[in-house]
């Protein structure tokens, strides 16, 4: 039987740093597209010599599959459309991971409600207007820009006395709750999304019908593959991530860059598994994690796990390779496989110990289940479209979920 004691079933504890997706990941909207400060002309020379050292290790064709990955559903046909166009249609609700509990004297907790306003602006005008440092106010996640967002914010229990003298046309601050310790970074549970898709290629009610098949397709698929939207690569930090890991250099930008190689492997190692049809495949080795308490352990017996796996109790996950990274036992199939990986992008786990705190990795889920969508036709001044709501896990990518939707168109 599967390995699974007490200790390695032990729940992440909410307020322990561990609780984020990736704690080596810097915390990026996983609807935004990556800043940068590269001129054009700069950027497309860095690209062209990071795709060249890429390339040397991963072949045209896993680039190509990392910058278009194939959909779960492509055989039925997408919606097309639209979204965000306006910030209401974009609706993003934060799920905390615990509730405010009640210490006085310490911080408060509360919802900061924005439209159009992106997260550290608008915590950056809390701070201005409470006269706190910037530093002094916790945030668990980021949340888009062009948006209509709700997220907790923490503040010192001494600005609680200021929130009403807090103005601002797009930004509104909430009831003010005790709470002994400030909000940190990956302290939430989830995200609630509300997303309207306009200006659809068919009429509203096979609209709704073609998602109602996609879905449906995608339950009995397991449910939606986890994988990184393309927004975490921006337009070039793909190559460029791969080629920092694999020179394990933190220079400048590098901690953004390194995080995005690790995502793109993830990434590679998800479409691997798909196309070896190994998705709901247990693999002796493999690292799952329980869905109950969200304890992890390997996997000694693949065929009671497969059962547990089809039962819901377990999920796979897939590597974010790292220093400090669980991994398979290295004469298992599963580690042969996450080894392959590697191997294949010229990447060795030397390199990545040399890393240490810089980027310690850890597991994050291949799939995403169970997916629950609830649709609806609208009818408004701003044209016919149809409403998507939705909670995905912290760190999980919505757009991954409209591209299977939307295309093919």
């Amino acid at each position: 039987m599967s390995r699974d004691r007490q200790d390695d079933e032990a729940p992440v504890p909410a307020d322990s740093p561990e609780a984020a997706v990736s704690e080596d990941s810097p915390p990026v909207s996983e609807d935004s597209p990556s800043a940068t400060e590269d001129t054009p002309d700069r950027t497309d020379r860095r690209h062209g010599a990071a795709d060249a050292r890429a390339r040397r290790g991963l072949s045209a064709a896993d680039l190509e599959r990392l910058r278009e990955p194939p959909l779960q559903t492509a055989d039925l046909p997408g919606v097309g459309g639209a979204i965000r166009s306006r910030p209401e249609d974009f609706r993003v609700r934060e799920v905390p991971a615990y509730e405010p509990d009640g210490r006085p004297n310490a911080h408060v907790l509360l919802v900061l409600t924005k439209r159009g306003v992106g997260s550290e602006d608008a915590v950056a005008e809390v701070a201005r207007q409470l006269a706190i440092p910037r530093a002094e106010v916790g945030l668990a996640g980021l949340k888009d820009k062009d948006a209509v967002t709700e997220q907790w914010i923490s503040l010192p229990a001494a600005a609680a006395a200021r929130l009403g003298q807090f103005v601002h046309s797009d930004i509104s601050l909430g009831t003010a709750h005790p709470h002994g310790n400030k909000l940190r970074r990956g302290h939430l549970r989830g995200n609630r999304f509300t997303i309207v898709v306009r200006d659809l290629v068919v009429a509203v009610d096979e609209s709704l019908a073609r998602c109602r098949a996609k879905v449906e397709r995608l339950r009995a698929l397991g449910g939606l593959d986890n994988l990184y939207g393309e927004q975490r690569f921006g337009s070039d930090n793909l190559t460029r991530g791969l080629a920092a890991l694999a020179r394990a250099r933190r220079r400048g930008r590098a901690d953004f860059l390194l995080s995005a190689g690790q995502s793109a492997l993830f990434n590679l190692y998800l479409l691997e598994r798909r196309a070896r049809g190994l998705m709901r495949e247990v693999l002796l080795g493999d690292i799952l994690k329980k869905t109950a308490t969200g304890g992890l352990f390997e996997c000694t017996d693949p065929v009671t796990d497969k059962a547990r796996l089809d039962a819901g109790e377990l999920g796979i996950t897939g590597p974010m390779f790292g220093s400090k990274m669980r991994a398979p036992g290295p004469d298992t199939p599963s580690g042969a496989l996450e080894a392959e990986i590697l191997a294949r992008a010229e990447i060795d786990l030397a390199t990545l110990q040399g890393l240490g705190h810089t980027l310690e990795g850890t597991r994050r889920p291949l799939q995403i289940a169970p997916l629950a969508v609830d649709m609806e036709a609208v009818h408004d001044d701003f044209g016919p479209g149809v409403s998507l709501s939705f909670e995905l896990p912290s760190g999980s990518y919505a757009t991954a979920l409209l591209r299977e939707l939307q295309r093919p168109a």
